[in-house]
């Protein structure tokens, strides 16, 4: 049996102040890419580490994180990668 091909995209997007984040998509990752730590629904992401929510095939994470830091005066920024299909 032959699948059809399912096709996604992937979407980046910079964050720098505490807010939520929507994840409306297959999977999500959080990298720190700040000098301050980042706080994502309590788990404490350390300046260049990153966290990860992965998606079985066909599913969709509709999660709503609380992003915010802990301000040690650094730079306050994370890369949010979602992978969403068409």
């Amino acid at each position: 049996m032959i699948r059809d091909i399912r096709k996604f995209y992937e979407y980046f997007q910079l964050y720098n102040i505490p807010q939520e984040l929507r994840s409306d998509c297959n999977s999500l990752t959080v990298i720190n890419t700040g000098t301050d730590t980042a706080i994502i629904e309590g788990l404490e992401v350390l300046p260049g580490a990153q966290y990860y929510a992965p998606g079985n095939e066909d599913e969709l994470n509709e999660t709503r994180y609380r992003l915010s830091f802990i301000n040690t005066g650094g730079t306050q920024q994370v890369l949010v990668i979602r992978k969403i299909y068409k």
